[in-house]
């Protein structure tokens, strides 16, 4: 085979780059909608409070059983940020009567999965198995929620292993501006720290808080038990009494200490001065709508529209036109009491006052040209398919279940996702963009400072350098104390 030449080579190159950005440039059209159907989940209550959900779907011989309590990170106590991850992770790292490796073992000859973690404003575990497997299943299920050992080798063991993640996160950039976008986005209140915690707090965390907060939070009128899959209403209560029947509540559910409402936010523009950073991670952030917002669904399709997927506005402009970045993308967590949207990209040191430029532009720009036609259609797609898929297992199902229940919303908002989704016009969208992303949001770079700072303060006032050896994500101000 003769080789072609250099020029012809980058005529080629030429083209097809061109192609891929004139092609890309209009979102792909999306095929038509499929009538989706989903199951109605039906429940009842315990004399102890619990509230029981089943989702029957009898179609399989399967089972998915989830116990949810209603409090998470934003529950951890002051100064012990990861409290309720550490709590909710060592679940399943033995109870009472059986070790982790018994647990898994126990789980795995029942051909099951188990599993066990805490985020936002909810902790949970799970048990995945046959249908005729459930009444072993559910006997681990139970264990494991309300008889935790919280061994002390256990959580010696959790304790390193996250110390090492944290260690090794915070020298990257792109985890560093997650950290102190928390903190800029709530200075205060439940919201007001990593879920996972800190390394200083980590450090604190002890055993007595990890059973105290158990004893508080892990009782069953702070409870939602869900089962979906090959079971009924009936035999789902049967389920709840045998296994949870005798869990009590001792004294009145403890009130929260803090409010994650955002009062009178005002932005703020950090740099995290990184000098061995091989690139910088550029970040937007703003706290933005409740999950039980009216406007909850607008948001969606206008994030999706914004920075979901390879086609959405941000990654267009800024990795396929510009090259900029490997992707952009933007995200909107709507929880209990609060919520906060962040946009974000990593670049090359030298281009992170673009990119930052870039990001507040796209957020200005959803505001002032319409999402319509096709890239409307195409960012709802997106939306419901990926719904649409996350539903057709039995977990999927117990998964949306459980965030309505943690949420206060209807059980009947379960088949109003994909309805709601497509009935969002673009004059909604707009309104949207307007009301909430007009405003500057705050801007989170960590980098080499020396390569992007002074073309950023040209762009933004007020921009605050915090070398990354004087970084404390403890306190609202985000620097060491002297």
């Amino acid at each position: 085979m003769k080789t072609l030449p250099t020029a012809l080579w980058i005529v080629i190159a030429s083209a097809l780059h061109a192609y891929a950005i004139g092609g890309i440039d209009k979102a792909p059209a999306p095929s038509a909608p499929r009538q989706t159907n989903f199951i109605k989940p039906k429940e009842t209550a315990l004399p102890n409070g619990l509230r029981v959900i089943v989702a029957e779907r009898p179609d399989l011989p399967l089972l998915a059983a989830q116990m949810v309590i209603r409090n998470g990170s934003e529950v951890d106590p002051d100064g012990r940020a990861g409290t309720a991850t550490m709590t909710g992770s060592l679940l399943t790292k033995g109870t009472e009567k059986m070790s982790a490796p018994e647990i898994a073992g126990a789980v795995e000859s029942l051909g099951g999965a188990i599993g066990s973690s805490a985020g936002w404003d909810a902790s949970s575990a799970f048990v995945v198995v046959m249908s005729n497997k459930a009444d072993a299943a559910l006997a681990i299920l139970s264990d494991v929620v309300l008889h935790p050992g919280f061994k002390p080798e256990e959580i010696d063991r959790l304790k390193k292993q996250t110390l090492d993640r944290l260690r090794v996160g915070l020298e990257q950039p792109g985890v560093l501006t997650s950290y102190v976008g928390t903190r800029v986005v709530f200075p205060n209140g439940e919201y007001a720290h990593p879920s996972g915690g800190t390394i200083q707090t980590v450090q604190e965390i002890t055993r007595d808080d990890i059973v105290a907060l158990h004893r508080t939070f892990y009782r069953p009128d702070n409870a939602v038990f869900i089962l979906s899959g090959n079971v009924t209403l009936e035999q789902g209560k049967a389920y709840a009494e045998k296994f949870f029947g005798s869990w009590k509540a001792e004294g009145p559910l403890a009130a929260r200490n803090h409010s994650g409402e955002v009062k009178d936010w005002k932005p703020q523009n950090i740099v995290v001065d990184m000098p061995q950073a091989g690139q910088a991670s550029v970040m937007v952030d703003q706290p933005t709508i409740r999950r039980d917002s009216p406007d909850y669904y607008t948001a969606q399709v206008a994030n999706a529209a914004l920075g979901n997927g390879f086609a959405s506005r941000l990654n267009r402009e800024i990795r396929i036109r510009r090259g900029l970045s490997y992707g952009a993308r933007s995200a909107l967590d709507a929880r209990r009491d609060a919520g906060v949207f962040t946009a974000s990209a990593q670049t090359k040191n030298e281009s992170a006052a673009e990119v930052a430029k870039l990001l507040q532009a796209e957020l200005k720009r959803l505001g002032d040209e319409p999402v319509q036609g096709d890239e409307l259609k195409s960012r709802q797609a997106l939306l419901t398919g990926g719904y649409a898929r996350a539903m057709e297992t039995n977990l999927g199902v117990a998964g949306e279940i459980s965030s309505l229940a943690v949420h206060n919303l209807p059980l009947d908002t379960l088949e109003k996702y994909i309805p709601a989704i497509n009935a969002v016009g673009s004059e909604a969208i707009t309104t949207f963009a307007k009301t909430h992303f007009a405003s500057p949001s705050a801007i989170v770079i960590a980098g080499q400072a020396a390569a992007f700072v002074d073309a950023l303060k040209r762009q933004v006032p007020d921009v605050k350098v915090i070398p990354k050896n004087e970084l404390d994500l403890n306190r609202p101000e985000l620097v060491r104390a002297k």
